[in-house]
């Protein structure tokens, strides 16, 4: 049978098997939650064996109201951008698969501090949309923002509103996002300086002790300073 929602994963912790699944408390970020199904040791009182304890987790998993399609829709439908953007910051640096890095984990807070949340924080996230966005896009154009600066933060907030999802892993708030009504600049002209082969040698011999290392390194392997 298709599994509907969660139905938990069983763990030993200490001397006893648990049940671990999410829960997702009305305007907060998610929590991983565990209950207890049993103990450990075969001899103990209440032990259960491998099929009881999988019933029984299921049953406790349920019980919770995790998987009350409605419970979940009214949690998450008072969630306001804050609050998302910041459940969005602790997944991507939580998450197994692709882990967002710490410098660029960095520069999303300070532009959710900076930008979005002063602009778009209280707003319940479901009313974040191409009307909003292109509100948020004309307070950058005010505030002298090149072009690239506009586009990064403009696909952070797009971002931040499509991570909100269902316990299946579907789209709470699904968008068709119209960078033409936004506004959004295009990016063009970039400048983007390189060096010829002769400037790098250059560079190289008329530097000393550890930055010539320095800079034959980031030359010959394009590396960033950062």
């Amino acid at each position: 049978m298709a599994r509907r929602g969660q139905v938990g994963t069983i763990v030993i912790s200490g001397k006893w098997y648990v049940v671990r699944f999410w829960k997702y408390p009305a305007g907060q970020v998610r929590i991983h939650a565990s209950e207890k199904i049993c103990p450990v040791n075969s001899n103990a009182a209440g032990y259960l064996p491998k099929g009881e304890r999988r019933r029984r987790a299921t049953e406790i998993v349920e019980a919770s109201g995790v998987n009350d399609q409605q419970q979940f829709n009214d949690a998450n439908i008072s969630t306001i951008f804050r609050q998302q953007a910041e459940q969005f910051l602790h997944d991507a640096a939580k998450r197994k698969r692709r882990p967002v890095k710490p410098k660029t984990l960095d520069n999303c807070r300070r532009a959710i501090d900076k930008w979005l949340n002063p602009n778009l924080g209280d707003l319940p996230l479901a009313s974040v949309d191409n009307a909003t966005l292109k509100t948020l896009v004309a307070t950058f154009n005010e505030a002298n923002l090149s072009a690239q600066t506009q586009v990064t933060y403009a696909n952070l907030v797009k971002t931040i509103v499509a991570s909100a999802k269902t316990s299946k892993g579907e789209r709470l708030f699904p968008r068709e996002w119209d960078n033409t009504f936004i506004d959004l600049p295009e990016i063009e002209n970039q400048h983007q300086p390189a060096f010829t082969a002769e400037q790098v040698t250059a560079i190289v011999e008329k530097a000393t002790g550890q930055y010539q290392v320095l800079y034959a390194l980031l030359a010959g392997t394009g590396l960033r300073a950062g």
